[in-house]
């Protein structure tokens, strides 16, 4: 059952399967299968709370050291932030009403200062997309020019879509050098 001394496998029986995920020590820890129940998204959560987590991090917040405010618990599941934060989903349907605060600020501080969706790439990406995308309409009108025969006006676009390449390269060096 054991891959390392450290991992603990978590089984769920369905009906017709058995379906497993890999714990750390220290997660399964206070966590026995009677806190998970049927229907429940156990690989999601933990995809979820990873995800958290490397955000956190990213954007310099360390979970461990946060102020948790340990007197505010659900008036129904009695979990406190903290124990929201460690399991990586809330435990019903009130958590979300008790720390609706709580929650908006930190994931105020891990997307900048925003909390409204502001599109699906970064804006770091709009530049290099915009320079892939002018590539890419350039190619397209070299192939028109080609079966137009218009060979001296080729001959500048391919140049153009040559310069545009070396820029791209360059922009990718640079990040690279970061």
């Amino acid at each position: 059952m054991y891959r390392h001394e450290e991992e603990q496998q978590l089984k769920k029986l369905n009906v017709d399967k058995q379906t497993g995920i890999h714990l750390s020590h220290e997660y399964s820890q206070g966590h026995s299968d009677a806190q998970w129940h049927e229907g429940d998204d156990v690989e999601g959560t933990f995809v979820i709370q990873q995800i958290l987590q490397h955000l956190a991090a990213k954007h310099g917040i360390n979970v461990d050291q946060m102020m948790f405010r340990e007197e505010k618990r659900c008036p129904t599941c009695e979990m406190t932030l903290k124990d929201i934060a460690h399991v990586g989903k809330f435990g019903c349907h009130d958590c979300y009403d008790t720390f609706r605060d709580d929650v908006a600020d930190i994931v105020r501080r891990v997307q900048g200062g925003h909390l409204e969706h502001s599109g699906k790439y970064p804006k770091s990406s709009h530049t290099k997309r915009a320079l892939k995308r002018q590539i890419e309409e350039k190619r397209a009108y070299l192939e028109t020019l080609v079966a137009q025969q218009a060979f001296e006006e080729a001959a500048v676009v391919r140049d153009e879509i040559q310069a545009l390449e070396e820029t791209q390269q360059s922009e990718v060096s640079r990040r690279n050098d970061e």
